[in-house]
């Protein structure tokens, strides 16, 4: 009886260890993302929900004013919970809860048995100003050093349920209200820059035909806080590639055609050589064979006239590619000279 006693005491207590657990595991708060909204008091544009305003660009100096609604989730509130506000918002910069108002980045309110039992005083309101878009970025070789660059930075205003001690810090964190309001410092000249970047690099991947190293390496110099450099390197690459001449459109024409040529050629002796070809006027196809084989011999003197075109040019490059396409020449007389052949072996079928 005695043992039994203490298994069901030691049970009791077990049980309602495990219930006040879940009860300080579970989400005491919740904002209400629909009645939440962001003014920008620089601009006097219409609010925007929470929704519309996460992860948005907002202008550098530009003043904003959070209405962050909260509800009581219903859970029971442990005496001990407290509630964080915190943001990067630059002064001048507010944080008003209920009838308090507090200028400091960080302030704890919600504290005690008494305001948990209250209604919530929603909705908080922060009033700040967007930060600069200066970040800490990593120099490639040079990791160990933190150094600032410009770019997009990350701005946030958090909520945070906890408990503490001294009334000023969080000593442990219950629960993060979601969604946490974060959004970036971003500036004109950053966005100008960026769609500059954007078209010299689009302007020379369209003659280089590929994306290049070099490429890569500009938009990474960009997005690790160089804007100012990239936009100058990537100027600088557009004038490099722009005096790079792709092969001319006719050269690739003249082949397209050729190899029509070629393969129409083969179908053909292949069909005739088969009962597939039984009863048709050999003679005449064996014609348009020889038609064929003149025709590619004219295509290799168009690529005779760019050959000679090309190999007059000061650029070396061109040169490679002159000799390139005499060697291209020969073999389609080569292949002119086959079709000949074929077009004998036709004949040969109908005798």
């Amino acid at each position: 009886m005695k043992v039994n006693g203490l298994f069901s005491a030691f049970a009791v207590i077990l049980l309602l260890s495990l219930v006040i657990g879940i009860a300080s595991a579970a989400d005491v708060l919740k904002i209400d993302g629909q009645r939440s909204y962001v003014t920008n008091l620089a601009t006097g544009e219409e609010r925007q929900t929470y929704a519309e305003f996460l992860h948005s660009d907002q202008f550098e100096g530009d003043e904003l004013e959070f209405h962050i609604y909260i509800d009581k989730t219903g859970v029971p509130i442990p005496d001990n919970y407290v509630l964080e506000m915190r943001t990067n918002l630059e002064k001048p910069r507010d944080w008003k809860f209920g009838d308090d108002i507090s200028h400091t980045a960080s302030k704890i309110v919600w504290s005690g048995k008494d305001e948990h039992a209250y209604p919530f005083p929603s909705p908080i309101v922060l009033t700040g100003v967007v930060p600069e878009p200066i970040r800490q970025v990593k120099e490639p070789g040079f990791e160990k050093y933190n150094i600032d660059g410009i770019g997009k930075n990350e701005v946030y205003a958090e909520l945070t349920v906890g408990t503490s001690r001294d009334g000023a810090t969080l000593e442990t964190i219950q629960q993060k209200l979601s969604p946490s309001m974060v959004f970036y410092s971003t500036d004109r000249g950053i966005q100008d820059a960026e769609r500059a970047i954007n078209d010299s690099l689009g302007a020379g991947r369209a003659k280089v035909g590929a994306t290049t190293r070099m490429e890569e390496d500009i938009t990474g110099l960009y997005e690790g806080g160089h804007p100012g450099w990239a936009s100058k390197l990537a100027e600088d690459y557009k004038a490099l590639t722009s005096t790079i001449e792709a092969p001319p459109v006719a050269l690739y024409v003249i082949i397209a055609v050729i190899f029509g040529l070629i393969l129409g050629s083969v179908f053909v002796y292949v069909y005739v050589s088969t009962s597939a070809g039984k009863g048709m006027d050999i003679s005449l196809i064996s014609s348009e064979l020889d038609d064929t084989s003149e025709r590619i011999t004219e295509k290799s003197g168009s690529i005779n006239a760019l050959s000679t075109k090309f190999a007059r040019s000061d650029d070396a490059e061109k040169r490679n590619m002159a000799r390139e396409l005499v060697r291209l020449r020969a073999s389609l007389n080569e292949i002119s000279n086959d079709i000949r052949t074929i077009s004998d072996k036709i004949r040969g079928v109908v005798k």
